[in-house]
This record gives C-alpha cells, sequence and structure tokens, in this order.
C-alpha cells in the first residue's frame, strides 16, 4: 500500500498475510498485491489471483463497463494516450487492486506506470499506456473482483451483489484462466455473450 490503511491491515494480518506500506510501490515479494487505502480486498479470490500469476504477468479487475479511455482525463492526456493507443475506445482497469509477479514484465509495468504518472497524470489512462509500453501478460478479471473503490464502484458491481443475495452463484470459465460469476440458470447465456465478444473483436477492423 503506498498509504497506512489499518483496516486492510488488520485483515491481512488475520490471513496470514505480510503488509508492507511505500508509497514507491517497490515489489517486497515474488508475488504482490498493490492496493490502494481504502479499498475492499477480496479476500476469498486471492488463492485464485496466486494462481492466476504462475502463467501471467500481471492481473488487475476491469474498472467500468459502461466506461472507456475516450471518457476520462483531460483532451491533452487523451490525445497523448491515443497517440500510443490509437483507438481509446478501450475498456480501464483498476489500478486499486493490481496483481503482479516480481519478474521482468511485471516489475517494467509498475515502473513505467510510476513513469506515465508522475507527474500528477490520470491514473486510469497512465496505466494503459503502460500496459502498451510494456506489453505484459496481463489478466483481465471481472469487476466483480472489485467490492468497492471508495464512492466509484460502477453499478455493475452493485448489481452482481444484487443478484448474489438472490441465490448461490457458480463459477464459469469464459477464456483459459478467466472467469466470472452467475447464477446456474445464466450459464448458457453468459458464455454466449461472452463468445459474442470475442467474435465481434476478432472481426473488428
Amino acid at each position: 500500500m503506498r498509504a497506512s490503511d489499518s483496516t486492510l491491515e488488520a485483515q491481512a494480518n488475520a490471513h496470514k498475510l505480510p503488509v508492507r506500506v511505500d508509497a514507491g510501490l517497490p515489489f517486497a515479494y515474488d508475488m504482490t498485491l498493490f492496493v490502494e487505502p481504502g479499498t475492499q480486498i477480496p479476500w476469498k479470490l486471492l488463492p485464485a489471483a496466486w494462481h492466476f500469476l504462475e502463467r501471467w504477468d500481471a492481473a488487475a479487475p476491469l474498472w467500468r463497463y459502461g466506461t472507456n479511455a475516450s471518457e476520462i482525463g483531460t483532451s491533452a492526456e487523451r490525445k497523448q494516450t491515443a497517440a500510443l493507443v490509437r483507438d481509446l475506445r478501450v475498456p480501464l482497469h483498476c489500478w486499486e487492486l493490481l496483481f503482479a509477479r516480481k519478474n521482468e514484465a511485471g516489475q517494467a509495468l509498475i515502473a513505467t506506470w510510476k513513469e506515465e504518472i508522475a507527474g500528477g497524470g490520470e491514473k486510469r489512462l497512465g496505466f494503459l499506456r503502460a500496459l502498451y509500453r510494456v506489453k505484459p501478460r496481463c489478466c483481465v478479471l471481472p469487476q466483480s473482483w472489485m467490492a468497492e473503490v471508495g464512492e466509484q464502484a460502477g453499478s455493475a458491481a452493485r448489481l452482481t451483489m444484487r443478484r448474489s443475495k438472490a441465490g448461490p452463484l457458480i463459477r464459469v470459465e469464459i477464456s483459459p484462466g478467466r472467469f466470472v460469476q452467475c447464477r446456474p440458470e445464466d450459464e448458457e447465456k453468459v458464455r454466449e455473450q461472452f463468445a459474442k465478444g470475442r467474435r465481434g473483436r476478432r472481426g473488428y477492423g
């Protein structure tokens, strides 16, 4: 964490996980969760995150399903980002809950992100530029991993929480190593939606 959070520190201690508070965001461990103070960590999902990092350099949830890079930041920073990304109609990531390995790509991602936001730039656009510059193997996690990010939690996350109270959820693998949760009766619908999304991306341009 870049700053102290007594609640998160107590929770981490209860889960027998070491905590390091350092604004420089250094790699203290082979696998590290960089978490923003005030974020609710999905503790039960952490074993899955460590498993993902055995195959991926980093992992982070999507921020908001309905917002893309063309809708945030200043005009100047969007232009700067577009020069690298080309098309800003891409989703953004939750840097508040970022898992990374202490390997060449993982360390380069953190260092490049810090470089991108050193002047006080928009952190999500800065993280997006870092991803495109470093090109690590980044596992994109569902937004449901983010229980809450301060007051920024999107309506999709709240909808997921409401649905979870209606009955038990099941995990559905939508691509290798990538899972979402849904009700049992919605499994085929979820698989079909993600399959259509992949076909659409392959056909784009």
